[in-house]
């Protein structure tokens, strides 16, 4: 299991033990989903290092996920 950081805007941020990224993602909407109403951004950012909301400019690495949510949540992306 790899040590995920999660996150979907500055509202959902969860560090997540997972196989993957698509599991992290999944494993904190289940997780989540169940103790509190979900606050979701248009896209979901899964990487290994830490949150991006937390750096000066939320600059991404070419090593991050960045997932749209209609996707995961199986809506048309238009």
């Amino acid at each position: 299991m790899i040590k995920y950081y999660v996150e979907s805007g500055p509202h959902l941020r969860v560090v997540v033990l997972a196989a993957n990224p698509i599991h992290a993602i999944l494993k904190t909407l289940a997780t989540v989903g169940q103790r509190e109403p979900l606050q979701l951004a248009d896209r979901f950012i899964v990487n290994e290092r830490g949150f991006v909301w937390d750096r000066d400019g939320h600059e991404l690495y070419g090593d991050e996920k960045v997932y749209p949510t209609r996707l995961l949540l199986g809506q048309p992306i238009e």
